[in-house]
């Protein structure tokens, strides 16, 4: 058994659609470094009014992303072991009394602490800015993955007749693919000496495929059609669910400062997962018949059928900005809410950037990122951009052990290239 497949087979369903996400961690639409959100894309709907010139923009971003985060994982050795124990076919009956009492408790542990959330791809979208006397019409678009994987644990059981254990332990994964055209406006408001006061609006058209599976630890034994069976029940099982969203900013853009209040999906549209444990005697092969009959056994702990509501929360923004344009600092602030994986997020961040007057010098930034739910890890992150041209990287400033070694428990790296004409 090798639950450790399950990864990999799941980032394939996400692989083709996920967004590049700058020097992002999360899965907010807005970079943790650019939450002042000059772009015209940017979370906060009417700041492209208050930063861009008069004329009709045209803008492009291609980017490459990799990203992933896990829980604290410092049992996978011990997982490692019991995965050969599973495999045995001579095990007494004394012998598996010790093994559950040495291994019952891990999987209670891996139920509450193993995780894995992986963001991997590219984007190519094009984005659109009409800015006029006193407003500016945007169009834009994106599209974007999520994938989560947690583990259902379930206590070893001893057949004597074969002189084997089992478990109905199984591997939980979710995975979202969300295809968006975003069409927003903002307006000059009210100006005074200190500065200008901006209104805007996002409408956002979404289709959002939504599927999730449970994979027992002992389909994935060694298996190799498990690839095949996971990728066919994948499809079988999702939903693509077309709805829409609107977000409402406000943003004052001052002399030396910028401040912004946006509150994103007010409507809250809702979006439904494929359903589990459906039709499972009919399932085309064993695999997923198994599957099928152990997402039902863990009925009491998953709702087979599910609804995704996207949770309505405010992101409020700040920066300054020195005479001479070379530094910055930005802060950024969200209420919690869950992706369409069910992580959920709440990010503070916190930013520090010098444009330096020199062509040859990239401009850089630092950025301290901190999730206040879900998984509570903070990030240290930064980026260098050479013109059209940006690198990012970050990691997690929490570490966990693997395979002998310890690793940090979240990282990404981001390459983008981007221009407006």
């Amino acid at each position: 058994m090798n639950i450790i497949k399950i990864i990999p087979i799941s980032l394939l369903c996400s692989a083709s659609v996920v967004a590049g996400q700058g020097d992002q961690v999360g899965q907010s639409r807005y970079s943790i470094a650019t939450h002042n959100a000059h772009a015209i894309n940017g979370i906060n709907a009417a700041s492209a009014n208050a930063h861009l010139q008069k004329a009709f923009n045209f803008g492009s971003v291609t980017s490459l992303y990799f990203g992933g985060e896990v829980g604290n994982v410092d049992f996978a050795d011990e997982i490692t072991d019991l995965i050969d124990e599973l495999d045995r076919d001579d095990i007494t009956l004394d012998e598996s009394d010790d093994l559950k009492t040495r291994f019952d408790d891990l999987l209670v542990k891996a139920g509450q602490n193993g995780y894995v959330n992986i963001d991997l791809g590219a984007q190519l979208p094009l984005s659109i800015a009409w800015k006029r006397e006193l407003d500016t019409i945007t169009v834009s678009s994106r599209v974007s993955a999520n994938v989560n994987a947690t583990i259902l644990d379930a206590p070893l059981e001893y057949n004597a007749l074969q002189e084997t254990i089992g478990t109905n332990a199984a591997g939980y994964v979710k995975v979202a693919n969300l295809t968006e055209l975003s069409i927003g406006y903002s307006r000059l408001v009210w100006q005074n000496k200190f500065g200008d006061l901006h209104a805007g609006g996002r409408f956002n058209i979404q289709s959002l495929g939504l599927s999730k599976q449970v994979i027992a630890f002992e389909s994935a034994d060694g298996d190799d059609d498990l690839s095949d069976v996971f990728l066919d029940d994948y499809e079988d099982a999702k939903v693509t669910n077309t709805d829409f969203s609107v977000d409402l900013s406000a943003y004052w853009a001052g002399i030396n400062y910028n401040a912004g209040v946006t509150l994103s999906n007010i409507n809250e549209p809702e979006f439904e997962f494929g359903e589990l444990g459906n039709d499972c005697v009919n399932k085309a092969t064993t695999i997923s018949r198994d599957n099928c009959f152990t997402a039902l056994h863990f009925s009491d702990r998953i709702a087979l059928k599910e609804v995704y509501v996207a949770d309505s929360y405010a992101t409020l923004q700040a920066n300054y900005i020195n005479d001479e344009k070379t530094f910055s600092v930005d802060v950024s602030y969200e209420t919690e809410h869950n992706t369409p994986v069910g992580v959920k997020e709440q990010w503070l961040t916190a930013s520090i950037a010098a444009q330096p007057e020199s062509i040859y010098i990239p401009n850089a930034r630092l950025t301290y990122s901190n999730n206040l739910a879900g998984s509570k890890l903070d990030y240290l992150s930064g980026e260098l951009t050479w013109g059209w041209v940006g690198l990012a990287g970050g990691y997690a400033l929490s570490d966990t052990t693997f395979d002998d070694t310890t690793v940090t428990r979240g990282g990404f790296v981001s390459l983008s290239v981007s221009n407006h004409f």
